[in-house]
Protein backbone atom coordinates (compact mmCIF):
# COMPACT_ATOMS: atom_id res chain seq x y z
CA UNK A 1 0.00 0.00 0.00
CA UNK A 2 0.95 3.57 -0.55
CA UNK A 3 0.29 6.23 1.80
CA UNK A 4 -0.17 9.58 0.06
CA UNK A 5 0.81 11.85 2.81
CA UNK A 6 1.90 15.39 4.41
CA UNK A 7 4.23 14.42 6.99
CA UNK A 8 2.68 16.74 9.90
CA UNK A 9 -0.63 16.13 9.06
CA UNK A 10 -2.84 14.78 12.21
CA UNK A 11 -5.21 13.05 9.83
CA UNK A 12 -2.29 11.34 7.59
CA UNK A 13 -1.17 10.21 10.98
CA UNK A 14 -3.58 8.65 12.09
CA UNK A 15 -2.82 6.35 8.92
CA UNK A 16 0.48 5.43 10.09
CA UNK A 17 -0.46 5.35 13.98
CA UNK A 18 -3.21 2.80 13.23
CA UNK A 19 -0.77 0.81 10.36
CA UNK A 20 1.72 0.51 13.02
CA UNK A 21 -0.24 -0.71 15.66
CA UNK A 22 -1.33 -3.64 13.05
CA UNK A 23 1.78 -4.31 12.05
CA UNK A 24 1.26 -3.30 8.38
CA UNK A 25 3.81 -1.75 5.90
CA UNK A 26 2.82 1.09 4.14
CA UNK A 27 5.11 3.11 1.63
CA UNK A 28 4.62 6.75 2.22
CA UNK A 29 5.07 9.14 -0.74
CA UNK A 30 5.13 12.89 0.78
CA UNK A 31 2.90 15.99 -0.80
CA UNK A 32 3.87 19.72 0.49
CA UNK A 33 0.30 20.86 0.55
CA UNK A 34 1.59 24.25 1.25
CA UNK A 35 2.72 24.32 -2.45
CA UNK A 36 -0.49 23.16 -4.01
CA UNK A 37 1.52 19.73 -4.57
CA UNK A 38 -2.08 17.76 -3.86
CA UNK A 39 -3.65 20.31 -7.21
CA UNK A 40 -1.52 17.99 -9.74
CA UNK A 41 -3.90 16.58 -12.49
CA UNK A 42 -2.22 13.04 -11.30
CA UNK A 43 -3.23 13.29 -7.82
CA UNK A 44 -6.51 15.18 -8.42
CA UNK A 45 -6.85 11.24 -10.27
CA UNK A 46 -6.34 9.91 -7.08
CA UNK A 47 -9.10 12.28 -5.25
CA UNK A 48 -10.76 14.84 -6.48
CA UNK A 49 -11.30 17.09 -3.46
CA UNK A 50 -7.27 17.43 -3.83
CA UNK A 51 -6.37 16.53 0.10
CA UNK A 52 -3.97 14.45 1.74
CA UNK A 53 -4.46 11.67 3.06
CA UNK A 54 -5.31 9.04 0.11
CA UNK A 55 -4.43 5.08 1.02
CA UNK A 56 -3.30 3.46 -2.80
CA UNK A 57 -4.56 -0.16 -2.14
CA UNK A 58 -2.00 -3.14 -3.90
CA UNK A 59 -4.90 -3.29 -6.20
CA UNK A 60 -4.81 0.50 -7.36
CA UNK A 61 -7.44 1.62 -5.72
CA UNK A 62 -7.93 5.26 -3.66
CA UNK A 63 -9.75 5.76 -0.41
CA UNK A 64 -9.69 9.50 0.76
CA UNK A 65 -10.94 10.69 4.26
CA UNK A 66 -8.68 10.02 7.21
CA UNK A 67 -11.36 8.19 9.34
CA UNK A 68 -12.72 6.37 6.41
CA UNK A 69 -9.74 5.09 5.79
CA UNK A 70 -8.44 3.45 9.13
CA UNK A 71 -12.33 1.94 9.83
CA UNK A 72 -11.33 0.15 6.04
CA UNK A 73 -8.26 -0.79 7.67
CA UNK A 74 -9.84 -1.86 11.45
CA UNK A 75 -12.26 -3.76 9.23
CA UNK A 76 -10.09 -5.34 6.77
CA UNK A 77 -7.87 -6.51 9.05
CA UNK A 78 -10.06 -7.27 11.98
CA UNK A 79 -8.53 -5.43 14.60
CA UNK A 80 -9.66 -5.31 17.76
CA UNK A 81 -9.37 -1.58 18.00
CA UNK A 82 -12.91 -1.83 16.25
CA UNK A 83 -15.56 -3.47 18.92
CA UNK A 84 -17.51 -6.49 17.42
CA UNK A 85 -20.37 -5.57 20.32
CA UNK A 86 -22.99 -3.25 18.53
CA UNK A 87 -23.12 -0.50 21.93
CA UNK A 88 -19.28 -0.37 21.94
CA UNK A 89 -19.04 -0.02 18.57
CA UNK A 90 -21.63 3.05 18.04
CA UNK A 91 -19.74 4.85 20.70
CA UNK A 92 -16.52 4.36 18.44
CA UNK A 93 -18.08 5.71 15.48
CA UNK A 94 -19.40 8.47 17.54
CA UNK A 95 -15.98 9.95 18.86
CA UNK A 96 -14.49 9.57 15.03
CA UNK A 97 -17.99 11.76 13.81
CA UNK A 98 -17.41 13.73 16.85
CA UNK A 99 -13.67 14.37 15.92
CA UNK A 100 -14.11 15.91 12.63
CA UNK A 101 -17.15 18.24 13.79
CA UNK A 102 -16.21 19.51 16.95
CA UNK A 103 -12.40 18.44 17.10
CA UNK A 104 -10.44 18.68 14.07
CA UNK A 105 -11.66 21.79 12.68
CA UNK A 106 -10.97 23.66 16.00
CA UNK A 107 -7.94 22.25 17.43
CA UNK A 108 -6.27 21.14 13.76
CA UNK A 109 -7.17 24.45 11.99
CA UNK A 110 -5.99 26.87 14.19
CA UNK A 111 -2.63 24.69 14.59
CA UNK A 112 -2.14 25.14 10.84
CA UNK A 113 -3.03 28.53 10.26
CA UNK A 114 -0.85 29.87 13.28
CA UNK A 115 2.16 27.22 12.46
CA UNK A 116 2.15 27.41 8.04
CA UNK A 117 1.95 31.37 7.85
CA UNK A 118 -1.52 30.68 6.60
CA UNK A 119 -3.65 33.43 8.70
CA UNK A 120 -6.15 35.57 6.24
CA UNK A 121 -8.19 38.08 7.70
CA UNK A 122 -11.01 35.78 7.32
CA UNK A 123 -9.16 33.34 9.43
CA UNK A 124 -8.53 36.29 12.06
CA UNK A 125 -12.03 36.58 12.53
CA UNK A 126 -12.79 32.78 13.05
CA UNK A 127 -9.81 32.25 15.49
CA UNK A 128 -11.70 34.09 18.56
CA UNK A 129 -14.64 31.25 18.07
CA UNK A 130 -12.73 28.28 17.16
CA UNK A 131 -10.28 28.64 19.95
CA UNK A 132 -13.44 28.47 21.89
CA UNK A 133 -15.18 25.39 20.82
CA UNK A 134 -11.46 24.02 20.48
CA UNK A 135 -11.43 24.64 24.25
CA UNK A 136 -14.81 22.80 24.70
CA UNK A 137 -13.70 19.91 22.54
CA UNK A 138 -10.20 19.59 25.12
CA UNK A 139 -12.55 20.20 27.92
CA UNK A 140 -15.04 16.94 26.66
CA UNK A 141 -12.26 14.77 26.50
CA UNK A 142 -10.60 15.16 29.82
CA UNK A 143 -14.15 14.98 31.29
CA UNK A 144 -14.62 11.38 29.87
CA UNK A 145 -10.66 10.93 30.35
CA UNK A 146 -11.36 11.28 34.12
CA UNK A 147 -13.24 8.77 34.89
CA UNK A 148 -11.76 5.97 32.06
CA UNK A 149 -8.45 4.90 30.35
CA UNK A 150 -9.18 5.48 27.19
CA UNK A 151 -12.36 7.43 25.29
CA UNK A 152 -14.11 4.05 24.89
CA UNK A 153 -13.47 2.42 28.20
CA UNK A 154 -10.52 1.36 29.50
CA UNK A 155 -9.37 -0.44 26.61
CA UNK A 156 -7.71 1.33 23.21
CA UNK A 157 -9.79 1.94 20.16
CA UNK A 158 -9.96 3.38 17.62
CA UNK A 159 -11.45 6.20 18.76
CA UNK A 160 -7.65 6.83 20.73
CA UNK A 161 -6.21 6.53 17.30
CA UNK A 162 -8.12 9.26 15.72
CA UNK A 163 -8.14 11.90 18.46
CA UNK A 164 -4.52 11.58 19.61
CA UNK A 165 -3.02 12.84 16.52
CA UNK A 166 -4.05 16.60 16.92
CA UNK A 167 -4.79 16.23 20.23
CA UNK A 168 -1.16 15.57 21.53
CA UNK A 169 0.04 18.47 19.22
CA UNK A 170 -2.74 20.86 20.06
CA UNK A 171 -0.22 23.68 22.44
CA UNK A 172 1.75 24.06 18.33
CA UNK A 173 0.50 27.71 17.58
CA UNK A 174 0.07 28.81 20.93
CA UNK A 175 -3.87 28.63 20.95
CA UNK A 176 -4.33 25.66 23.72
CA UNK A 177 -2.14 24.71 27.04
CA UNK A 178 -2.65 20.51 27.50
CA UNK A 179 -1.11 21.42 31.47
CA UNK A 180 -5.24 22.69 31.74
CA UNK A 181 -6.00 19.01 30.77
CA UNK A 182 -3.88 16.58 33.37
CA UNK A 183 -6.42 13.34 32.10
CA UNK A 184 -5.55 14.15 28.89
CA UNK A 185 -1.58 14.33 29.32
CA UNK A 186 -1.96 11.27 30.83
CA UNK A 187 -3.99 9.57 27.82
CA UNK A 188 -0.78 10.74 25.58
CA UNK A 189 1.70 9.38 27.41
CA UNK A 190 -0.26 6.22 27.69
CA UNK A 191 -0.16 5.74 24.24
CA UNK A 192 3.18 7.02 23.69
CA UNK A 193 4.34 3.96 25.85
CA UNK A 194 2.82 1.47 23.94
CA UNK A 195 5.56 -0.64 22.02
CA UNK A 196 4.17 0.15 18.65
CA UNK A 197 4.17 3.76 18.77
CA UNK A 198 5.55 6.24 16.34
CA UNK A 199 5.82 9.68 16.31
CA UNK A 200 3.82 11.96 13.89
CA UNK A 201 7.92 12.88 12.44
CA UNK A 202 8.40 9.16 11.37
CA UNK A 203 8.21 8.39 8.06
Amino acid sequence: MILHDFLPSGNGYKIRLLCACLGLKVTLKQYDITKGETHTESFLAMNPNGKIPVLQLDDGQCLSESNAIILYLAEQYKSALLPTDAILRAKVYKWLFWEQYSHEPNIASPRFWLTHNAMTDLKKQMLPDRIQQGHAALKQMEETLAKQTFLVGDSITLADICLFPYTHVAEEGGAYQLTEHPNIQRWIKDIEALDWFIPITQD
